[in-house]
């Protein structure tokens, strides 16, 4: 077994055990990353610390400014509904307008062009389903 995999799998128990507890969120049905939902995707990052967070992505040109998230209950768990259509998106979250972080319960990516990586979402189009 990878580290990669292992720290993913440690990962997931450690969420299932601290979901009912007060602790971080479980991961979405799906093996991580956004919520697919009717009409779109539901964002989630995690981060007590963080004063902004914004979501960027292929959807929104990478725009830094144009999709804040919300901390509806000051917990630190930052969240936003994106409208997607069918498709494959790359996307980031930003931190405090400075740190730019792929999604750390997305276990899927692709590189950035910056030594770094995106976390990417698959919309499925329901009509071929």
């Amino acid at each position: 077994m990878s580290a990669r995999t292992l720290i993913l799998v440690v990962t997931a128990i450690l969420l299932v055990v601290l979901g009912g507890c007060g602790g971080p969120s479980p991961i979405p049905r799906g093996g991580g990353g956004p919520e697919l939902v009717d009409g779109g995707a539901l964002f989630r990052y995690r981060n007590p610390g963080a004063k902004t967070v914004h979501l960027v992505g292929d959807f929104n040109a990478w725009s830094p400014t144009s999709d804040p998230m919300v901390d509806e209950n000051s917990d630190g768990e930052w969240t936003l509904f994106y409208p997607l259509g069918p498709g494959r998106y790359a996307y980031k979250f930003i931190v405090d307008g400075k740190k730019w972080i792929s999604d750390p319960t997305n276990p899927v990516s692709e590189p950035d062009g910056f030594d770094g990586q995106n976390s990417v979402v698959a919309v499925p189009n329901l009509a071929d389903s």
